[in-house]
């Protein structure tokens, strides 16, 4: 059975609609660990469908995160499979002109600040492992060490609750020019500097607008920042050997692997 027929009959199944009620059914995005459909009904309210891959993601996580983090969104999940059917929130995913913008900035670090300072109190979640998945990656020997290195240096760091996983296709900037974080399926305690370290590694943004994000968080220490920037990359890259081999994964790698040799230079 294909996503799109698994979409629909759990669409069916959980909002007590009808097939003849779907005008419209369109896939979103198809990414390593989920596939998502956006439903149009008749009574034209939207939905999103995600059909989840539980096999390298840990659902009883992303839920314990959403019970905090405000999970109304959901109208239902399923932890076993990571099956989800979820309000539509009206945005885009940012486009790099967007994110370079000072009024997309301010917005996504006021969002970013209030996940960080989330009560995360009497709630079980999962810190992130910087180990993880270091064992299975032909990891060359100069990055493994500069590595090994940098969490050595920063491992006694405050914990706060990380998304983990900011990038543009997890983003939704509002018509009101909001940033909402979308998909915590990899959120975990981590450091403050994790999430903007990703994030900046992942849209590529320029230094002058890294130094300007970073001053409306207020972090001083750009070093500190840059040497995550590189951790994250580093850990993108060995993570790419803890999936399923095949040709999205082997691009991706590729790609992670000339930014990882980008930011070494940087921070040396």
């Amino acid at each position: 059975m294909n996503t799109k027929v698994k979409a629909i009959n759990l669409f069916v199944k959980h909002k007590n609609y009808g097939r003849n009620q779907i005008i419209n059914i369109k896939q979103i995005h198809k990414g390593f660990t989920n596939v998502s459909y956006k439903v149009t009904t008749k009574d034209k309210h939207i939905y999103q469908i995600r059909i989840g891959n539980n096999k390298v993601v840990h659902r009883t996580n992303e839920r314990n995160v959403l019970n905090i983090v405000g999970g109304q969104m959901y109208l239902y999940f399923d932890v076993k499979s990571g099956n989800a059917i979820k309000k539509w929130i009206v945005g885009v995913n940012p486009s790099f002109q967007q994110i370079c913008s000072s009024t997309f900035l301010k917005a996504f670090a006021k969002t970013l600040c209030t996940l960080h300072t989330t009560n995360i109190k009497n709630h079980k979640i999962l810190q992130h492992d910087y180990l993880d998945c270091l064992k299975r990656a032909k990891l060359p020997p100069q990055h493994r060490a500069v590595y090994l290195s940098l969490i050595k240096q920063y491992k006694n760091l405050p914990l706060v609750l990380s998304h983990n996983d900011l990038s543009a296709d997890n983003l939704i900037y509002t018509p009101d020019h909001q940033v909402t974080f979308i998909d915590y399926e990899w959120s975990r305690l981590n450091n403050q500097y994790w999430d903007l370290a990703n994030f900046i590694r992942e849209v590529n943004l320029p230094i002058n607008k890294i130094k300007e994000l970073a001053s409306y968080l207020k972090i001083k220490n750009i070093k500190i920042l840059m040497d995550f920037v590189y951790l994250s990359t580093n850990y993108a890259y060995q993570w790419t050997f803890n999936m399923p081999l095949n040709p999205k994964i082997k691009k991706y790698r590729a790609i992670v692997f000339k930014k990882m040799t980008r930011y070494l230079g940087l921070i040396d």
